[in-house]
């Protein structure tokens, strides 16, 4: 099975050329199919108090599944069973507990203690990786390092029962596992009393960094952030570059934002930080949105619901953190039920877009200061809702994609680098926008790291469906494993 290629473009400041080729769907299995969602309230978002669900650490033990404790980390992880364990997260945290009312739940996944570096992989019970012959790619939600405490926003879903499987990959070590559950995506039979929101995608602008004024958020201090009608930050001239990214309407429920933690400070600690729509107090246990370890940097997206102030909490547990928050989008209530725009719709299985490590994507890493184009025409056009029924649609509208952004083993950019503290980071805006400031994922030199991602498309000549990668330092591999898709 092949790709077919189209045109991906090196531009800027680019040190080198990569080949260029379009998204288009693997035949077979691995083809991007969703679910049915034709009628309301079906691809709606429905907030939930954020709730830990799920923490297999013996000390807290919460809703922990066979095997008890640790789970097992294995080479042979999702090609066998090895590394396997299932979870039903129904009727937990808010969640209905009909298996047919939710199309998805939207989760902090947190793997936590690992023995050996590795990856998990979170899809419906029942799926199964590589197709037939097992050869195809496998898509990780969260990949980590010995030692660390590393997290990704998933959505997910789930199999007919309610059913997750997770997989965890690594050296026949073992990983604890938290999830934070933050709300649900309904199907069309869901019949619950709350109201579903829509997600409208913007283009990413940037609304906090606090080190611009170098006034950091110290331990157990909160900080609220204005959400509706708020503006970018303010450019050299001292203009917010745009005005109400995030309209000031009672309708905007919660915000899509990408939380970067800078923790490389003299006074930084290793932390986590905690997004809500309502103060926190100090010592009293919240669901994280994010970890970070001292003298790292660590972004990771984040469903927040808004406050009736129409403002978000940002908590920081220890140590004085730097936060750098980018809006990329916004959930509203109130859209005409005959509409699709905003339905946010999860694949059947995560589908590996690109990897540019493969001969179908150029194998060539992203240079230093260098940016690069990919179009999701073909992608777009491959994708059915309702397959097999009188009202299957093939490549509905689209907004954009939500899809885990990997950023795989930075090199230096000179020889003398190596060794040395060096970061990047990767962006991917509407190939149509001026390059902004907001960044997807940051990693330093050897990392692999992953980021749960929403990407808008732009419009390039007669292609409404071409995105812009940027890195800004040394050179990166990358991939992207696309979960979801928003209507248009």
């Amino acid at each position: 099975m092949s790709q077919n290629k189209w045109f991906r473009r090196a531009a800027g400041a680019a040190l080198a050329c990569a080949s260029i080729v379009s998204i288009a769907p693997l035949s077979g299995p691995t083809a991007p199919v969703v679910s049915a969602v034709s009628a309301d309230p079906g691809g709606e978002f429905h907030a939930l108090t954020p709730t830990r669900i799920l923490d297999t650490r013996p000390e807290w033990s919460i809703n922990d599944v066979q095997p008890l404790g640790a789970k097992p980390q294995s080479d042979n992880a999702v090609r066998t069973s090895a590394g396997e364990f299932n979870f039903n997260p129904l009727g937990k945290g808010g969640l209905p507990t009909d298996p047919d009312a939710v199309l998805a739940i939207v989760a902090n996944f947190t793997v936590t203690q690992p023995g050996s570096a590795g990856w998990i992989a979170v899809y419906p019970k029942g799926f199964e990786f590589g197709g037939a012959d097992g050869s195809g790619a496998i898509s990780s939600l969260v990949n980590f390092a010995a030692g660390q405490s590393v997290p990704n926003l998933g959505i997910v879903g789930l199999d007919s029962n309610g059913d997750l499987t997770i997989n965890g990959s690594g050296s026949n070590t073992t990983y604890h596992l938290i999830i934070d559950v933050v709300g649900f995506i309904s199907t069309s039979q869901y019949a619950g009393e709350s109201t579903g929101s829509r997600l409208e995608v913007t283009n990413p602008g940037r609304i906090l960094d606090t080190r611009l004024a170098n006034k950091p958020i110290g331990s157990g201090q909160t900080r609220a952030l204005q959400i509706r009608g708020v503006d970018t930050i303010a450019d050299g001239s001292g203009a917010p570059l745009r005005t109400d990214i995030v309209p000031n309407r009672a309708t905007v429920t919660a915000a899509l934002v990408n939380l970067t933690l800078v923790n490389n400070y003299p006074a930084s600690q290793s932390t986590h930080v905690t997004a809500t729509p309502d103060p926190i107090t100090s010592g009293a246990f919240n669901p994280s949105s994010s970890n970070v370890a001292a003298g790292r940097i660590k972004a990771n997206m984040a469903v927040v619901p808004v406050g009736a102030d129409g403002k978000i909490q940002l908590f920081n547990h220890a140590g004085d953190l730097h936060l750098v928050v980018d809006v990329l989008g916004y959930f509203e209530q109130g859209i005409h039920a005959e509409t699709n725009r905003g339905r946010v719709v999860p694949l059947d299985a995560p589908f590996r877009a690109f990897d540019t490590r493969e001969l179908d994507f150029g194998d060539a890493p992203l240079q230093h200061g260098s940016e690069e184009e990919w179009s999701f025409e073909a992608f777009v056009k491959s994708v059915t809702l309702n397959p097999g029924t009188e009202s299957e649609v093939v490549g509905p509208p689209q907004q954009g994609l939500i899809g885990s952004l990997v950023a795989i083993d930075l090199q230096p950019l000179y020889p003398s680098h190596t060794g040395g503290d060096y970061s990047s980071h990767l962006s991917v805006e509407p190939v149509d926008t001026d390059e902004g400031e907001n960044s997807n994922v940051n990693f330093f030199l050897g990392d692999v790291v992953a980021n749960m991602s929403l990407i808008k498309y732009g419009t390039k000549g007669d292609d409404d469906h071409v995105v812009k990668a940027y890195n800004a330092y040394g050179s990166v591999d990358y991939l992207l494993d696309v979960y979801v898709i928003v209507l248009a």
